[in-house]
């Protein structure tokens, strides 16, 4: 195949780097091998605008495909670029050739063309890396090099380097090996059926130098041994591996593609079906299911699906994994390239965008997009001048507890869930003791600024460290302290009507950030904004007096089946008694 282009041809201008790499379809025609290519540079090339410089970029086509676009660099004859794609041979395209062209931008009109490299894919099929400079390429006006590190990498190769990246993800101290711990917990985002006698003799097993950790080579060569153990991971798609390392690159490593569960739309078996909680929509009276993400299931089966597991979770390598892994996705989250993943999370979660207060594309990064506020009008306050109405605090998922011995009994397990040890106060414990507890879980689709839900003062807030554990009901109903535990900050309400509420913002796996937007003496209503959480799960308690307020009908009696209600900010949950 030649480059098919001529001096007048026009690149694209409006083609950008995908999104995922061009990837064969056809299970008859089996992958052959990954091509790995990175642009470096160009040197010496033609000064095609009037100011003597060119704006060149580089344009990858295969198959007649459009495969890849570089940035434009300005005013260069010598740009550097240093940009990598990577993309799936099939082995009826083993004999192809790879066009590597290279354009002048002009905007307004037609780009003017510099030349074209043609790389017979074939020759690279040899398991070295052709890092060198070819010759550019046009009829009768040839000048100008490019700095192209060209490899096709092996099943065998992509699958070593799949698995050591997945390794790599778990890596909490950063020391190139895994404990028992970060297996368990590589193993647990692969496949629940795995049981604790298992993954222990894989641990001895894989760990062939017994060292007591494994290397990522050893993590490896224990997965290409037992084949049966990625099984799971693949659903009967051999194609899988190859796909989601063809992806992966500094912003989506491997291990962040597997939590996204979007890699296949091969069914899942019953056994691996994603776990739904049901909650009662208010506004219907519907219940309605609510799945679990990822990366909640991860951390659930981890920790909470075995005894040992619920032994675990009071472990410090458990809370240093949780905060491993919180990091490492707030940084993905706050990174410009997140902004990529909006338009799939508004799809998946059918949220309504006419909410939205800034435009679509003032956006930075995902984060900014997660934590959005939303038009006025989108959350009406419910008898927003009567001061003895309290609203909910967010979007969420709520329990109303009318004394906090019944939300022990009911709902929150943790075996050390005392008021003490939730607010680290024995002053506050003597005036809430028989106090009403509110629980309002924001799932990681919702609005997630959190508001006032009362008329008064805003008095201190403490923050109090601590770990980052699911606040998912399936934890919460476990005998683990998510609530006392957790990273959260206790603010103090002054209220008229209420008395002093206790106002609890609590972080939870993949929260990294609680934000408060308010501050100490300010004088608020009802909906006014107290703060943020980033990207995540996380919580919202409000712990009233004793004898302070009746929270409405529907919210005690779905507390007590139990059941959490779905209403949204502003929505009414009780009224003051006194």
């Amino acid at each position: 195949m030649g480059s098919g282009a001529s001096c007048t041809s026009m690149a694209d201008d409006t083609l950008t780097t995908r999104d995922s790499p061009r990837t064969p379809v056809s299970l008859i025609d089996p992958i052959s091998g990954l091509l790995c290519i990175e642009i470096v540079e160009a040197r010496d090339l033609p000064a095609l605008d009037i100011n003597g410089k060119s704006d060149p970029f580089v344009q990858l086509i295969f198959g007649n495909e459009k495969v890849y676009k570089t940035k434009v660099q300005k005013k260069t004859l010598n740009p550097i670029w240093n940009e990598t794609y990577k993309m799936l041979v099939a082995h009826s395209e083993t004999g192809w050739q790879l066009e590597v062209h290279l354009w002048d931008y002009d905007r307004g009109k037609h780009n003017d063309y510099i030349g074209v490299v043609n790389i017979d894919i074939s020759l690279l099929f040899d398991g070295k890396v052709h890092d060198k400079w070819f010759d550019i390429h046009k009829p009768k006006k040839s000048k100008g090099q490019i700095h192209l590190v060209l490899q096709v990498l092996n099943q065998q190769e992509v699958e070593r380097r799949f698995w050591e990246s997945f390794a790599q993800y778990y890596d909490t101290s950063g020391d190139g090996s895994l404990n028992r711990l970060e297996f368990t917990s590589l193993l647990g985002s692969i496949s629940a059926s795995f049981t604790e006698d298992e993954i222990a003799a894989l641990y001895e097993k894989a760990d062939t130098n017994k060292d007591g950790g494994l290397s990522y080579d050893e993590v490896w060569k224990i997965i290409d041994q037992q084949r049966d153990i990625s099984k799971g991971l693949f659903r009967d798609d051999p194609n899988i591996i190859w796909h989601v390392y063809a992806r992966a690159d500094e912003f989506n490593n491997v291990g962040s593609l597997i939590l996204q569960k979007n890699l296949s739309s091969s069914p899942k078996s019953p056994k691996e079906q994603n776990k739904v909680i049901m909650v009662q929509d208010r506004a219907t009276g519907k219940l309605v299911e609510e799945k679990v993400p990822g990366y909640i299931e991860i951390a659930l089966r981890i920790m909470y699906s075995s005894s040992s597991g619920r032994f675990a979770v009071s472990n410090h390598d458990v809370k240093r994994l949780l905060r491993h892994l919180s990091c490492k996705q707030g940084k993905k989250y706050d990174d410009p390239r997140s902004k990529k993943e909006i338009p799939s999370f508004v799809k998946f979660h059918n949220l309504n965008l006419d909410e939205i207060r800034d435009p679509m594309d003032s956006f930075h990064n995902f984060n900014e997009f997660f934590y959005r506020k939303l038009k006025p009008e989108a959350r009406p306050i419910a008898f927003h001048s009567d001061p003895k109405v309290a609203v909910s605090p967010a979007d969420c998922r709520m329990n109303a507890f009318p004394t906090i011995d019944e939300a022990t009994k009911i709902w929150i397990k943790g075996k050390n869930f005392t008021l003490y040890n939730l607010l680290l106060s024995d002053e506050l414990v003597a005036k809430y003791t028989g106090g009403s507890l509110i629980v309002a879980r924001l799932a990681p689709q919702d609005y997630h600024r959190f508001h006032f839900p009362i008329d008064g003062t805003v008095g201190p807030s403490t923050p109090m460290d601590g770990c980052l554990y699911t606040v998912n009901p399936v934890a919460v109903r476990q005998p683990i302290d998510v609530f006392t535990e957790n990273k959260r900050i206790r603010t103090i309400i002054h209220s008229k009507c209420f008395g002093d509420v206790i106002y609890i913002s609590v972080g939870a796996t993949m929260v990294g950030s609680i934000v408060l937007t308010s501050h100490e003496g300010q004088h608020v209503k009802k909906g006014d904004e107290h703060g943020y959480f980033a990207f995540g799960g996380s919580t919202v308690l409000l712990l009233f007096l004793p004898g302070a307020i009746r929270f409405d009908d529907d919210l005690v009696v779905n507390s007590s089946k139990p059941i959490e209600t779905l209403i949204r900010m502003g929505d009414s949950i009780g009224i003051a008694i006194k």
